[in-house]
């Protein structure tokens, strides 16, 4: 078990080894050392490249956990958030509670998308009409 933690943390640093801000290669290293720990698979080829097993694998883990915007935007509307009118600002504010820390203008799109679907409903709003509050529907 050593021997192999061992062999994963090389891995990693070799990963990292061309990034020259030390801040920047220390958060790769976690997250690639995270990774390969979390990985359902340990075994890869010499290469270092993942063989189709790993690679499907991941794929399946991925797959049955959705992470990004549109679903933190959904897990939001599976907890009522949206019952009320809300602006996009007032959805990053909240997301930002819940440790999700996303730039507005990564927000307007996923919004979009769920309006499309009927998920959520967009209306003008606000005092000046000039922005959009979103809603059930």
């Amino acid at each position: 078990m050593a021997k192999e933690y061992s062999e994963l943390v090389k891995r990693a640093e070799s990963a990292v080894a061309s990034v020259k801000d030390p801040e920047l290669r220390r958060a790769a290293f976690e997250k690639i050392l995270d990774d390969l720990l979390s990985s359902p698979v340990t075994g890869a080829s010499p290469s270092g490249r993942r063989g189709p097993v790993q690679r499907n694998a991941k794929r399946a883990f991925s797959a049955s956990r959705s992470t990004g915007p549109r679903a933190y935007i959904c897990e939001m509307k599976d907890d009522r958030f949206f019952e009320k009118q809300k602006t996009i600002a007032e959805v990053k504010a909240e997301l930002a509670n819940r440790g999700h820390h996303i730039p507005l203008t990564s927000l307007s799109g996923p919004l979009q998308k769920l309006c499309q679907a009927k998920e959520l409903r967009r209306q003008k709003g606000g005092e000046k009409k000039k922005t959009f509050v979103y809603s059930n529907w």
